[in-house]
């Protein structure tokens, strides 16, 4: 039956048939500052998640996707305030962007269209992979161009849950390769769905998919390569693995693929779209409400059942969507915001990475001790972009609280800072890079855990398609990582040769302080910190000048910029 049929049947229907069926006046759902549908006179593939939120937001008589202390957990209410959601209206991802195609104007329709592939996923499939019409950094901000409204929704709703199971896990599948069908099938893992009420509403039909809940659904947009051009735009023939979580989530104890998996097997989703609550139960609800705001009658509770927070370490960028919420055209409250923050947080300080401290002990006049790093992630810590970085902050005190030895301290705005308190030259633009360190033995050394680009002449570059390789890459590995297993080429670390103690899953650092023992006991604190957007990356972006960077320094100046505390370790030696 038709959708257009379907209405008017449902129009003709006696109220108490309706009620039954859970018609009642339909609620009103947040709208999209500039469309919230599908644009008139087009014929999508998609909608616009305002339309899946009459269904799948949570409504204050519905008892549908809640947990079991009632908290709600409505999709789209969660996902609103997600970096997915937000994908294309991200002002720094747009400010990489244009940074791109200032450097390589002649490929400016390639950069977009490519970019846009998974940051305006629905228009860019619609358009691009269609009628080859080029999506644009302009589109977005035209709201008189039909394709805007879609395009400004992110990786939506429509997009992941029509993804095909065709080639995922396949490298056909990466940087943003996947498949979506004609049929518009809207997959979910649950047997039997009702499917009467959303071809109805929407024209769209759910049926099961069990590869909605596998990782290599992820994998088509957080697996990307770059290919590596020269200032005239041409192919220099080197290929550069830009993110590869997926890749490195294979090859690791996590990987839940394989024949046997092990107990500590799980998928992308188990973390970034997990089926417990928050306070670990399995969840199992309802899985919609009728669009008046109640119970459809006939629905019975199920699992499992996905809190799309879809979080992962992001701090920075949430924080400028809820302060500048009018200029970026979100539609998420400043309250959605804030529990993507806290999310964020209590996904790194509990579930990416820990510190110990081990073998303090006394050596003449000096104390000796090392820090271990433990990564906890399915992934490499930090990983994918790499604009992100993790460092130790580790500060001894003697017996009258006195600073006898500072590593990787740092400013009000984020800056690294050496032994006289002023920003290291790492941190500027043009300066050199933190070089891997398995010993430390003065407080201008910092251990920094991050991956830093090199062109096809080996000289640094943050432009990514001048990037041909990683001069240096020691994130951290995920636990069980191995060189033998056949993605470790593409996620091999760079610059470690040496550090016997860099292996999967861990890295120790060693430290020598002078430290008479006269002075003690001494106290020993260290920090784990991480940031989204390292102090010198964004330095060398604000280099270039083009209306989006102008825009998002501004955002950035703002924003707090501070890292995040990962995690603490505490000793004391006499």
């Amino acid at each position: 039956m038709k959708p257009a049929v379907s209405r008017l049947l449902v129009g003709l229907m006696p109220l108490g048939l309706l009620l039954f069926l859970g018609m009642t006046l339909p609620l009103p759902v947040p709208k999209e500052p500039q469309g919230g549908g599908q644009p008139a006179g087009l014929q999508s593939k998609f909608l616009n998640s305002t339309s899946c939120a009459s269904c799948h937001a949570n409504a204050p008589l519905a008892t549908a996707m809640r947990d079991a202390k009632s908290r709600g957990l409505g999709p789209f209410d969660l996902w609103r305030s997600s970096m997915m959601a937000n994908a294309s209206r991200d002002p720094f991802w747009r400010a990489v962007v244009s940074a791109e195609i200032k450097a390589t104007p002649s490929r400016k329709a390639d950069i977009e269209a490519k970019c846009m592939r998974c940051h305006a996923p629905m228009e860019s499939n619609d358009f691009h992979g269609d009628t080859d019409a080029r999506m644009s950094l302009k589109m977005l901000d035209d709201s008189s161009d039909p394709r805007n409204p879609l395009a400004r929704d992110g990786a939506s709703c429509t997009v992941c849950h029509q993804i095909l199971p065709d080639n995922l896990g396949k490298p056909s599948s990466y940087t943003g390769n996947f498949h979506i069908g004609p049929s518009k099938k809207i997959f979910g893992p649950h047997s039997n769905p009702f499917t009467q009420q959303m071809l109805m509403r929407t024209g769209m039909t759910p049926v099961k998919g069990d590869h909605i809940k596998k990782s290599g659904l992820c994998a088509t947009c957080h697996t990307v390569m770059t290919h590596t051009l020269d200032k005239n735009g041409k192919d220099t023939g080197s290929t550069l693995p830009e993110q590869t979580p997926y890749l490195e989530w294979r090859n690791s104890i996590f990987n839940n693929e394989v024949q046997n998996p092990g107990p500590s097997a799980q998928s992308c989703q188990g973390c970034h779209l997990p089926i417990k609550d928050v306070d670990g139960n399995n969840i199992s609800t309802k899985i919609a409400r009728n669009p008046g705001g109640r119970d459809y009658p006939f629905l019975s509770k199920r699992a499992p059942f996905g809190r799309h927070i879809l979080v992962g370490g992001n701090t920075l960028l949430p924080e400028i969507f809820r302060d500048n919420a009018q200029a970026l055209g979100v539609i998420a409250p400043a309250s959605a915001f804030n529990a993507t923050i806290a999310a964020a947080k209590d996904q790194l300080q509990k579930r990416s990475a820990k510190i110990s401290l081990q073998g303090l002990s006394r050596s003449g006049n000096d104390i000796k001790f090392r820090v271990r790093v433990e990564n906890l992630a399915g992934h490499k810590f930090p990983s994918a972009y790499p604009s992100r970085r993790a460092w130790l902050r580790v500060q001894v005190l003697d017996k009258f609280n006195k600073t006898v030895f500072l590593s990787g301290d740092f400013d009000g705005v984020g800056r690294i800072l050496g032994a006289s308190g002023n920003p290291l030259a790492e941190e500027k633009a043009g300066g050199p890079y933190f070089v891997h360190r398995d010993s430390i033995t003065a407080s201008g050394q910092v251990q920094v855990w991050e991956a830093q680009m090199g062109d096809d002449q080996n000289q640094l570059t943050f432009t990514l398609l001048r990037a041909a390789k990683y001069l240096k890459d020691n994130r951290i590995l995920p636990k069980g990582w191995v060189s033998t297993h056949p993605d470790a080429p593409m996620t091999k670390p760079v610059g470690v040769v040496g550090d016997g103690n860099f292996v999967g899953g861990k890295d120790e650092v060693s430290f020598t302080v002078p430290a008479p023992s006269s002075a003690g006991p001494y106290k020993i604190e260290v920090s784990l910190l991480y940031q989204t957007l390292s102090h010198r990356f964004a330095d060398e972006l604000f280099q270039i000048q083009t209306p989006e960077i102008k825009a998002f320094q501004s955002y950035w100046t703002k924003a707090t910029r501070i890292p995040v505390v990962v995690d603490r370790a505490v000793g004391s030696q006499n």
